[in-house]
């Protein structure tokens, strides 16, 4: 809007401009500067109208961004919400299949010691249907030995309570091994409800999906629609210096032939009063004259690449405060890096507060040391963002995720999986957006880290 306005005053001034030149010029000529000027401001008004509409769709335009920006949002948060519900399921069911494989364990070992009792018992049961009593009693009976009667009461006193207890614990193995069945049966059924929502969960993960991928061809589309609009304006704009250009160079045309004529007639101090006015008009018209209209938008310049990642963050000393790891450090995940803390960015605006590192989209991004998640949300500008707070107010920041994979409250080490990589960034390249903060102040990560 800023540029319409110049034209518009530097138009009004060549228009005053005009008029006061007229003053001197022959009557065809102020005639014809005066139609001419009356015609560019006829343009002006048709081209301040296109102008009018061209703003009034590029806030429609805006609406409609804000509104796939939000679903973008939304859909995000469902692709991390979904993310963490499909990892708490894999856990539950790797724990229900050891459960499941404890529980048939003790179940093989519970039917070898019923199988051996059965064998000990249908021993004992051949024996004595093939010999009766006579193997026990009978010689019980038949002893004429008080001592000899004594040990041998005693014995069969023993031989029967191992047979009776022979016989308690087969009982017990079969009870123990049907309640063992039914768990063995309940852990399967719950495992067949665990894979039957796991595979729902997945299909809403591919819906969640679906329309964060209609999202983001939305927003785009309004982006490239927004910047057509804006560099037809930007042509309307030159269009209307260049009429301006050639309005000034007739009318100073105009104004060096009358001058010339009116010196041919006059005195030399007439002459010399002349030259000074006509330099004072020339300095009053470059002042007049409105300034350069800026290009057309330039293609965004892409971001130079200033290193290679190679290796990504691990583990970290634990116990060891995070300004003691100060250029030990790894980058959360392995790519190129783009930009350099506190340069200008490539697109104009604002100069880095920390580094992008263009990685392909679902890579796993690591946290550099060991902390607590303070923040995982979506955030204008930053996609879907992580925080981690390191203690003695030390900030990592990681954005443009595609995925967030703790959140607020989780403890996590240096070297744990906390998101995914996006593909919202740099140029509309794919890769991590990386800060370090102290006490709020962005730090130069460089000076933190080792690259390999």
């Amino acid at each position: 809007m800023s540029h319409v306005m110049a034209g518009w005053w530097s138009l009004v001034v060549l228009a005053g401009l005009a008029g006061w030149l007229g003053g001197g010029l022959p009557g065809n000529a102020h005639a014809q500067v005066s139609g001419e000027i009356v015609e560019r401001r006829s343009d002006l008004d048709d081209l301040k109208k296109r102008i009018r509409d061209l703003q009034q769709e590029m806030a429609r335009t805006e609406a409609s961004r804000s509104g796939a920006a939000n679903a973008l949002a939304e859909a995000e948060r469902g692709v991390s919400r979904v993310r963490r519900e499909l990892a708490r399921l894999e856990s539950e069911r790797k724990d229900t299949e050891k459960q499941l494989n404890l529980l048939e364990a003790e179940q093989r070992a519970t039917e070898a010691r019923v199988a051996s009792r059965r064998d000990e018992l249908g021993e004992w049961l051949r024996r004595h249907y093939m010999h009766g009593a006579a193997d026990g009693v009978a010689p019980l009976l038949s002893a004429q030995n008080p001592n000899q009667l004594a040990r041998d009461a005693r014995y069969l006193e023993h031989l029967g309570r191992a047979r009776l207890a022979l016989i308690e614990g087969l009982r017990a193995d079969l009870r123990e091994t049907a309640a063992r069945a039914a768990q063995i049966q309940a852990r399967r059924d719950g495992l067949v409800a665990l894979e039957s929502e796991q595979r729902s969960r997945r299909a809403e993960l591919e819906s969640v999906q679906a329309r964060r991928k209609q999202a983001l061809a939305e927003i785009s589309r309004q982006l490239q629609t927004q910047k057509k609009e804006v560099s037809s304006l930007q042509q309307d704009e030159q269009r209307l210096a260049k009429v301006i250009d050639t309005l000034v160079r007739r009318a100073r045309e105009a104004a060096a032939r009358e001058a010339a004529r009116r010196l041919a007639e006059q005195r030399a101090a007439a002459r010399r009063a002349a030259e000074e006015r006509a330099a004072a008009d020339r300095t009053e018209r470059a002042r007049s004259q409105p300034p350069a209209p800026p290009a057309a938008a330039a293609a965004r310049r892409a971001e130079p690449v200033v290193g290679e990642v190679r290796a990504t963050a691990g583990p970290t000393p634990t116990g060891v405060r995070f300004a003691q790891l100060r250029g030990q450090l790894r980058l959360p995940v392995r790519g190129e890096l783009v930009g350099r803390f506190g340069a200008p960015r490539a697109d104009g605006g604002t100069t880095w507060k920390g580094v992008f590192i263009r990685t392909g989209v679902g890579a796993d991004v690591r946290a550099v040391a060991e902390g607590e998640v303070v923040f995982s949300d979506w955030l204008r500008g930053y996609g879907n963002l992580l925080i981690i707070d390191h203690g003695s107010d030390y900030l990592s920041i990681y954005g443009n995720n595609d995925a967030l994979l703790k959140e607020v409250g989780d403890r996590v080490a240096g070297g744990d999986a906390v998101a995914s990589v996006g593909s919202s960034g740099v140029g509309g390249d794919s890769g991590l957006y990386f800060e370090i903060r102290h006490q709020g102040q962005a730090l130069d990560p460089m000076q933190w880290v080792r690259l390999n």
